[in-house]
């Protein structure tokens, strides 16, 4: 392979300490000369490597930035990722990689794009997030220099067989009791397993629940506990299937938008709707002083947003997206 300095702009513009990272970077690349031959001749080149991080929500978000730059003409569009379930059958990535930074290298040195996304800096100092001021899918699409309007969603495709083998979920509602076996710790995000028992319970023999989630969330009673028991295509399948999920912000709310599963979610205070839900769900949000804060674990207040969220506000909300047809959602838009 030829490991020359791309003339394509790799180094345009960086400034002299820009030119001496990229040029060592280049030095130090070539012991990965075999391997960068290895992928030529067995992958190809990308247009443009993407890595979010190790979560699954985060990588599902990547749906968006791929779709919308799949509309306006990109190909060969990479995603390495540790959740490889997520994009298959997806024809807006070209191929899904392992998590392997010589892949980094490798675009570089193919003259290529690698870009690592995110939509806000993280202050670990702080315990805190920067709060996005547009909507963070918005937000993602605006880092990678796509203009225009964006339509604001995730896409999963399951196949048929799929969907049908989970149709025992019909009419049923999917429930996940705490966010906290994900792979990232987000104390604000939870409202309380023992609520989310007390709306269970008021629906009891009324509703059939299927609870989803990690094999540590809290256990919940008189429901149908996959906790642990399905992997990410096998809780779609139940989530395209139910008649609406129940839940906090993170992962499962993602993946529910993505195969239109309309959902009840619990916001709290820790962000707003408009930066992180969607507008075809019915979204309890506490607007309190400090709201949107966007801390992760930290809270002077006791969570006092959280706290004004009553087992009977989840009720109301919950019944008031049952007396809804069951449709394709109403997709958000956003003007870059």
């Amino acid at each position: 392979m030829n490991l020359s300095i791309p003339n394509n702009g790799f180094l345009a513009g960086a400034g002299l300490a820009g030119v001496r990272q990229q040029v060592s970077t280049l030095w130090q690349s070539r012991k990965h000369c075999r391997w960068f031959a290895q992928m030529a001749l067995t992958r190809g080149r990308p247009e443009r490597i993407l890595h979010f991080g190790v979560g699954p929500g985060d990588d599902l978000l990547c749906t968006v930035v791929m779709r919308e730059l799949t509309k306006r003409g990109h190909r060969k569009i990479w995603m390495m990722t540790k959740n490889p379930e997520l994009f298959m059958h997806n024809g807006d990535v070209d191929q899904v990689i392992p998590v392997d930074y010589r892949f980094r290298e490798y675009a570089w040195v193919c003259g290529k794009k690698w870009q690592l996304l995110e939509y806000a800096r993280i202050d670990t100092e702080k315990d805190q997030s920067e709060s996005p001021k547009r909507p963070i899918l918005a937000e993602l699409c605006a880092r990678l220099g796509i203009e225009g309007e964006v339509t604001l969603r995730p896409y999963f495709q399951l196949t048929g067989d799929e969907q049908t083998g989970a149709d025992w979920a019909k009419d049923k509602i999917a429930i996940q009791s705490s966010g906290l076996g994900g792979q990232m710790l987000m104390k604000n995000k939870q409202w309380f397993p023992e609520r989310f028992q007390e709306v269970v319970d008021h629906f009891k023999n009324r509703v059939e629940f299927v609870q989803l989630g990690s094999a540590s969330d809290p256990v919940l009673t008189g429901v149908t506990d996959l906790r642990g028991k399905t992997r990410i295509r096998e809780s779609a399948a139940v989530l395209a299937n139910c008649r609406l999920f129940l839940g906090n912000v993170g992962f499962l709310m993602h993946l529910a938008r993505a195969v239109e599963c309309p959902s009840v979610v619990i916001f709290g205070g820790r962000e707003a709707p408009w930066q992180s839900g969607y507008g075809c769900n019915l979204n309890l949000y506490s607007a309190v002083p400090c709201a949107p804060c966007w801390l992760w674990n930290k809270c002077d207040y006791d969570r006092m947003c959280m706290d004004k969220i009553s087992a009977s506000d989840v009720v109301h909300a919950t019944e008031q997206l049952m007396a809804r047809p069951r449709n394709p959602l109403p997709v958000d838009r956003f003007t870059l």
